[in-house]
């Protein structure tokens, strides 16, 4: 929407909300009951839901009316009901949706690192955000959406990382950024990881989608992985108790890009994110009967711990006061043309 457009529009619609815009409010009942939550509709495809007490990530995201994102089958729950417990508390709050952040200190697989456990994933999706505000903004007479706050993880006699994160949804065009910048608040170097969970669902995700990814390597995670590499960009029907396929997408241009195209939808969502403060792309393909998801994963380090992030030179340290900036821009479309250009920038 124009921000020159608005006195035209009051004249058939006396609330412009009613077009596009944002609400804000409160779950009720059940796991999620006190959350506070926004939804934002930009009145051109895209409505998305963000939750302000789970760190500003995205449970779910609609493009002229299809789902996205991966609802995952535990359902939105409140962080009141997180308990780290190694994997299995974070996998017990995992809506996934179409972001789950993981991070701040430290991410990726359980582990011990100098006498501490670390459960998967860290605690920052399970961290309510201080300092929400949402309000809009005008750049060359776009309206933006625009959500803002910030998410700290911190411990007494340890690290102190506060991440803030601005999500501007654009009224002119189908796309919505993350932005976010870490900063080490504390007096000591900092380890920090981030991976950004962004996960693709039905019927966005069915059989005969395929991605597109400009990264130079594609590696396998394990032994099953690799019987799938032939076919990883190809997605299968759910089939029941089928195991996950990861696969570590590396060596991209100065901006990577990564594309899921569903032909038989006419849609496609395309992925941006700056290779050099997320080198690395974890293709999480999980083609489970029930958990059945594609996760496209921009990271600093990688999806293994932080003792191997650390041990194979990954692990980003942040001195004190200083600054990491990160983030990511999706593009939706069903144009074929912006469709098929997109795909032929991934080749």
């Amino acid at each position: 929407m124009k921000k020159s457009e608005l006195t035209r529009l009051r004249k058939y619609a006396g609330n412009p909300e009613t077009i596009f815009g944002a609400k804000d409010y409160t779950f009720n009942d059940g796991p999620a009951r006190g959350m506070r939550a926004f939804d934002l509709d930009n009145g051109k495809g895209i409505a998305m839901t963000v939750l302000a007490d789970r760190g500003l990530d995205i449970p779910f995201l609609h493009f002229k009316g299809v789902n996205v994102g991966f609802g995952a089958k535990v359902g939105l729950r409140g962080p009141h009901l997180y308990a780290e417990d190694a994997g299995r508390g974070f996998l017990r709050q995992f809506y996934a949706g179409m972001l789950t952040t993981c991070g701040l200190t430290y991410a990726g697989s359980s582990c011990e690192d100098g006498g501490v456990k670390l459960g998967l994933h860290g605690p920052y999706s399970n961290t309510p955000a201080a300092h929400v505000n949402c309000d809009s903004v005008v750049e060359d007479d776009e309206i933006v959406l625009r959500l803002r706050g910030e998410v700290r993880e911190a411990c007494v006699f340890g690290d102190n990382l506060v991440l803030s994160r601005e999500i501007r949804l654009h009224t002119e065009k189908n796309v919505y950024e993350v932005i976010d910048s870490v900063e080490n608040q504390g007096q000591l170097p900092a380890p920090m990881m981030l991976i950004y969970h962004i996960n693709f669902g039905y019927p966005m995700l069915d059989e005969g989608a395929r991605i597109y990814v400009n990264a130079a390597k594609v590696e396998p995670r394990d032994d099953f992985a690799r019987q799938g590499l032939a076919n990883h960009d190809r997605m299968e029907e759910p089939g029941v108790g089928r195991e996950e396929q990861c696969y570590f997408h590396t060596d991209f241009p100065q901006n990577g890009l990564a594309v899921l195209h569903n032909e038989k939808l006419g849609m496609a969502a395309a992925l941006r994110f700056d290779a050099k403060a997320l080198p690395l792309l974890c293709e999480w393909k999980c083609m489970r009967a029930g958990d059945y998801a594609l996760g496209l994963e921009p990271t600093t380090s990688g999806v293994l711990s932080r003792v191997e992030a650390r041990e194979n030179g990954t692990l980003v340290t942040l001195e004190p006061g200083q600054v990491y900036r990160s983030g990511f821009t999706m593009e939706l479309m069903d144009d074929p043309a912006a469709i098929e250009a997109v795909k032929a920038e991934a080749r």
